[in-house]
């Protein structure tokens, strides 16, 4: 917190002490206190400026450290022409000048860097020029600015209308003989995959109809399924388009409960991609299951726990 010469006396030596023949600090009376004085009246008018100069107000309350603000107006050809400073805080001033018709820019700063408005109080200031506003404001830091001179407005160019001049009669031009285009190749671009196609062998045992199998997805809905085989001792395959970054899950049964291998002939199942196989078996009692999801073109994740990588044809 900041605290200004008289709050660091107070500080030091507390609230009772005496000051003449009365009571200084916290401790004052109320008879002996005045009411604060307020702004002396201006007697400029925009009517008592000089040809060349033009008619500045400004409107300003000062913050919880008004000795932190002060202003000033600068023009070209006379530099620093008014400023104030030294103000009393929480307080309301109104500033009036005749300034020269050059000096276009007020100023206003803050020793401390926090403005006017609104850390330490509610401070703001306004200013005009002949009785126009030009600017206001209170929430800045160090300083800021308002432009006092109004833009010079253009005048828009005069257009002079011109006859238009006589076309001299044109021949029909020659006609150029024409090329066959060159036949451009267009290549299309290579859309992303969004499923991979799975191969599911089922080689049967000797007893083909007691085989089934279906694969799931990860609602439990049946993607892919076989079984009811005719033909013992035969590879039955079947192909399937599974979605990439879908969750799967393989199931195989045998409704005797004794697999398809190998007490009653040697029959096998496995899944590959392209030419690499992922899951595979055959020894089993009632089913087996296996999950795996298709992270990529090359990439199988199995039971969410083992990752095989392998290129695909």
């Amino acid at each position: 917190m900041r605290r200004t010469a008289m709050g660091n006396y107070l500080n030091e030596r507390g609230c009772d002490f005496e000051v003449g023949e009365m009571l200084g600090g916290c401790n004052q009376c109320e008879e002996c206190s005045f009411p604060p004085t307020s702004s002396p009246i201006s007697f400029f008018s925009s009517n008592s400026c000089a040809d060349d100069e033009k008619y500045f107000k400004l409107s300003l309350k000062t913050d919880d450290y008004g000795d932190e603000t002060s202003w000033r107006i600068t023009s070209p050809t006379n530099g620093n022409v008014v400023s104030g400073n030294g103000y009393l805080s929480n307080r309301e001033y109104t500033e009036t000048n005749c300034i020269p018709s050059d000096a276009c820019t007020f100023e206003i700063f803050d020793s401390f860097g926090d403005g006017l408005c609104c850390s330490h109080g509610q401070g703001s200031y306004k200013v005009w020029v002949d009785n126009v506003e030009k600017g206001m404001g209170g929430a800045f830091e160090s300083f800021n600015s308002v432009s006092l001179c109004a833009t010079t407005p253009t005048t828009a160019p005069t257009l002079y209308l011109t006859p238009s001049p006589t076309l001299p009669p044109t021949t029909a031009p020659a006609l150029m003989p024409t090329f066959n285009p060159t036949n451009q190749i267009i290549v299309s671009p290579t859309l992303p995959v969004t499923c991979l196609t799975v191969k599911i062998n089922i080689l049967t045992d000797n007893y083909p109809g007691e085989t089934e199998w279906n694969i799931m997805n990860k609602d439990g809905n049946t993607v892919a399924s076989g079984g009811d085989y005719a033909q013992g001792s035969t590879m039955y395959t079947h192909e399937q388009c599974l979605d990439v970054e879908g969750v799967y899950t393989f199931l195989i049964s045998d409704n005797y409960g004794d697999g398809i291998c190998c007490e009653h002939g040697s029959g096998s199942y496995n899944l590959s991609l392209g030419e690499t196989t992922f899951i595979e078996g055959g020894e089993f009692s009632s089913s087996m299951q296996n999950k795996f999801v298709l992270v990529e073109q090359d990439t199988v994740v199995l039971t969410f726990q083992t990752r095989v990588c392998f290129s695909s044809s």
